[in-house]
C-alpha cells in the first residue's frame, strides 16, 4: 500500500502515516513508533495532512489521529491522479500532434480528411481501434445506400468490434432502414449493438472509448462531402457524450 500511495504523489512519510491510519486511530507518539518516523518529524507530517483535509483528530486526551472515511479518501486520491494524468496526456498529445502537423505527417491524435479516400480510412480507424464503447449519432442527412462498398467494409468492422467486446449505442433517423449486417447484429446481440430512433440534424459523430471523437460533415446531397476530423481529446469527447446522452434519452 505504501508504494501505491507514493505512486499517487504522497511522500514516503505521508504514505507511511496514511497506510497506518487506514485501519487504526493513534496518538502522535504511537504513530511515530509504528511508522518509524522520528517523533520530531511526525508533527510536520500530521500538520500537512490535516491542512489538505486528509487526516482528522479527536477532541479526546490524548488526541487520536484518524482518516474519517478511508474509501472516500482513496476515491479522492484516484480522482486527483486521474485529473493530473488527463492534463499530462492532453499536453503530450497536443505537443506531438503539432509536431506531426508541422512535418505534414498523419497524427494518431488529430487526423483530418477532405476527400472520399480520407473518409474511408479515418472512419475505418474508429471501428478498428475501439476497445470498449462507441456512441454514434447518425443524423437525418445519412444516406445508407450511397457509397455501399465503403459502408459494407465499415459495417463488417463494427461486427468485428462487437465480437471483441466493444459495445455500440447508435442513434439512427426514424425512417432509415438498417443495413443487413447491422440489422442482423442488432437482432442477434441487442445488448452489444443497441439502436434508438430520433430525427436530428446534429453533426454526424462517433464518440469512442470516452476519448476519441470523429466528426463527419455531411449534407443532404451525398456528393457534397465537407470533410472528416478525428480528434483524441477527453474534454471534447465528454462534451459530446453529454449531448449524446440527452439525445439518447429523447430517442425511442
Amino acid at each position: 500500500m505504501i508504494e501505491q500511495l507514493k505512486e499517487f504523489g504522497m511522500s514516503d512519510y505521508e504514505a507511511r502515516v496514511i497506510n497506518i491510519l487506514l485501519s487504526e486511530r493513534l496518538n502522535a507518539r504511537d504513530l511515530s513508533k509504528k511508522t518509524k518516523i522520528p517523533f520530531g518529524k511526525i508533527y510536520s507530517i500530521i500538520k500537512r495532512l490535516k491542512e489538505i483535509n486528509i487526516v482528522k483528530e479527536t477532541n479526546s486526551r490524548p488526541k487520536l489521529l484518524y482518516l474519517e472515511n478511508p474509501s472516500l479518501f482513496v476515491d479522492k486520491l484516484i480522482n486527483i491522479k486521474q485529473e493530473k494524468d488527463k492534463i499530462l496526456f492532453s499536453c503530450l498529445r497536443e505537443s506531438v500532434s503539432n509536431m506531426e502537423i508541422e512535418s505534414k505527417k498523419i497524427s494518431r491524435f488529430f487526423d483530418i480528411g477532405t476527400n472520399v479516400e480520407d473518409n474511408k480510412r479515418i472512419q475505418l480507424r474508429v471501428f478498428s481501434e475501439a476497445k470498449e464503447e462507441v456512441l454514434q449519432i447518425i443524423n437525418i442527412h445519412h444516406k445508407p445506400n450511397s457509397n455501399r462498398t465503403s459502408k459494407t467494409i465499415w459495417e463488417q468492422e463494427i461486427e468485428k468490434a462487437v465480437k471483441r467486446g466493444v459495445k455500440f449505442k447508435a442513434i439512427y433517423p426514424e425512417k432509415i432502414i438498417l443495413p443487413t449486417i447491422l440489422e442482423k447484429l442488432n437482432k442477434k446481440k441487442p445488448e452489444s449493438f443497441t439502436v434508438k430512433r430520433l430525427d436530428t440534424d446534429f453533426c454526424r459523430c462517433d464518440i469512442v472509448d470516452g476519448k476519441k471523437v470523429l466528426i463527419k460533415l455531411v449534407y443532404k446531397d451525398p456528393l457534397q462531402f465537407g470533410g472528416i476530423v478525428l480528434i483524441e481529446n477527453e474534454d471534447f469527447a465528454d462534451n459530446l457524450k453529454k449531448i449524446f446522452e440527452e439525445l439518447w434519452r429523447e430517442a425511442e
